[in-house]
């Protein structure tokens, strides 16, 4: 706990005055997260893929980040048809392999997107994403903690149930409402009581989402970075599936 505890600190030593001051510091953080994040997912496979196809991936997914939406929708038929044509003419990849490149693919260009949507309304709103997030996770475990007896997925996450997810979801979409209506200015209420309720569903089940690879890899956690918390991915993980529901409800609503 104590290792945790310190671990804890030392990421948010580094993260908040990144966050605070803004501009290169921050990009370099989220970069540094996305593109770490792209490594652990690489890299969990025992028949490792050749280092050329991650530096591949970290081109792409930093072009498709920059391009507007209809280039970018482009960009990606044109990556799966290629992948596929790949996967047919060679033993390079299996079926598998090619589902899971573009799943990482699609998955950390819609994060990194989302993070520059949510920046162009301002900090406030990026830290809204990260709040409600958490307190999902935070409100999950205690909840499950304290009243957990019904297993929610014993195949894929043993320990979850699912008092300890409504109560996540609870916890999650008051923190995230409470501190939408005292702090959120450039994006209307309503909009954000949609997030608020959202977002603790879908980082739910992107806690799920990766627990299911860690598990079908064999893996107690995606790495090591990060004593007594693993790596990279297994701190973001649930986020990445906030982060892609925020930059939809975006896209859809506003």
């Amino acid at each position: 706990m104590k290792q945790r505890i310190l671990t804890a600190l030392g990421i948010t030593a580094v993260v908040l005055p990144s966050f605070l001051y803004g501009g290169l510091p921050f990009q370099l953080v989220v970069f540094f997260f996305i593109l770490t994040s792209l490594y652990e997912m690489y890299a969990v496979k025992k028949d490792k893929w050749p280092i050329w196809l991650y530096l591949i991936m970290v081109v792409l997914i930093i072009v498709f980040a920059l391009l507007d939406l209809n280039t970018l929708y482009i960009g990606m038929i044109v990556l799966l048809m290629t992948l596929f044509i790949i996967t047919i003419s060679f033993d390079w990849f299996t079926p598998f392999d090619l589902s899971y490149i573009y799943t990482m693919m699609i998955l950390l260009t819609t994060a990194l997107r989302a993070v520059f949507v949510a920046v162009s309304y301002g900090r406030i709103e990026l830290l809204f994403i990260l709040i409600a997030t958490y307190a999902t996770d935070t409100g999950a475990y205690f909840s499950g903690y304290f009243f957990g007896k019904n297993k929610l997925n014993e195949r894929i996450s043993p320990k979850k149930t699912i008092e300890g997810s409504i109560g996540g979801w609870l916890f999650g979409f008051l923190i995230g409402l409470a501190y939408a209506y005292f702090f959120v200015e450039r994006l209307p209420f309503e909009f954000m009581v949609l997030c608020s309720a959202i977002i603790p569903i879908v980082s739910q089940i992107g806690d799920l989402a990766f627990s299911s690879i860690k598990r079908y890899f064999n893996i107690k956690d995606f790495g090591t970075i990060f004593p007594a918390h693993g790596g990279v991915l297994d701190r973001i993980d649930s986020l990445l599936f906030s982060l892609m529901a925020f930059y939809i409800l975006v896209g859809i609503m506003l």
